[in-house]
């Protein structure tokens, strides 16, 4: 896949300078960005197809996540200074270096930008036929709650890469919590379809109140994400022939009959 100075630029505009060629100290690296692309995110399915037409959504989100990929890969080897555009790697007297403060906010601020490429990239790769069953489906979509933006939208606009670290562990728990409620059996469901995009008009809010009870456990809510996991129970209690996985699996976990003593019972207790 060819990137030029121009797609690079439009995707990481710091880099942009009348007076230095950020561009030709990066370029190097975008055959390594994109075999880790293939690798990590496309596979041989989403490659091949990102690959079929370079004016397509899916082929310019490729080039924006090797952009930015190669750029913070050699980001802190380069000697950067300050320009009136931006970010540069030559060093004048008219130009001062940069700060470590100044550095270290833009490496935040691209790598709060690779997040989102990353769900864009993932989220277009659900529409790919194939896409869906391959091993890097499965990897980069675990849970429903997948997707950095959706931390940004459900969460707060304020969240960074920093926090969506942090979120992990949590994202976790939540989906371990709704399948101890929904069953591992209707929870893999949902995500196969999340994946395939194959979801239809019963799943999805099923889905986004899962998405919303997740964005609560991140924020330490747990009293709303009680009233959200009843919510969400009642919905799907409601009419469980709508939802048949989780009518063999999950309905039984919910509404067990408790144990009545009776005389002809297989362990009648005397009292």
């Amino acid at each position: 896949m060819e990137i030029t100075k121009n797609d690079f630029e439009t995707c990481v505009s710091v880099a942009v300078s009348a007076h230095v060629e950020v561009y030709e100290k990066v370029q190097p690296r975008f055959d390594w960005a994109f075999g880790e692309c293939r690798d990590s995110v496309l596979g041989d399915v989403g490659a091949e197809k990102a690959e079929e037409e370079d004016n397509t959504a899916l082929a310019k989100t490729v080039r924006d996540w090797v952009c930015l990929k190669a750029f913070l890969d050699v980001f802190r080897q380069l000697d950067l200074v300050l320009t009136p555009t931006g970010f540069g790697v030559v060093s004048t007297q008219q130009m001062a270096p940069a700060s470590k403060q100044r550095v270290d906010a833009l490496v935040g601020q691209l790598r709060d930008s690779m997040l989102a490429v990353h769900g864009r990239l993932v989220a277009l790769l659900c529409g790919v036929q194939g896409w869906g069953e391959t091993l890097q489906a499965a990897e980069n979509i675990s849970s429903l709650f997948y997707d950095f933006r959706m931390m940004k939208r459900m969460v707060g606009p304020s969240v960074s890469h920093l926090d969506w670290q942090q979120a992990q562990s949590l994202i976790r728990e939540a989906d371990e919590a709704l399948r101890l409620k929904l069953s591992n059996e209707y929870m893999d469901a949902l995500l196969d379809r999340v994946r395939c995009r194959t979801e239809d008009a019963d799943d999805r809010p099923v889905i986004f109140l899962c998405r919303e009870i997740t964005a609560l456990w991140i924020t330490g809510e747990q009293k709303a994400v009680r009233m959200k996991m009843r919510r969400l129970l009642n919905m799907l209690d409601a009419d469980p022939e709508k939802y048949p996985i989780y009518r063999e699996f999950g309905y039984p976990v919910n509404h067990h009959e408790t144990y009545q003593n009776t005389e002809d019972s297989p362990a009648f207790f005397f009292g």
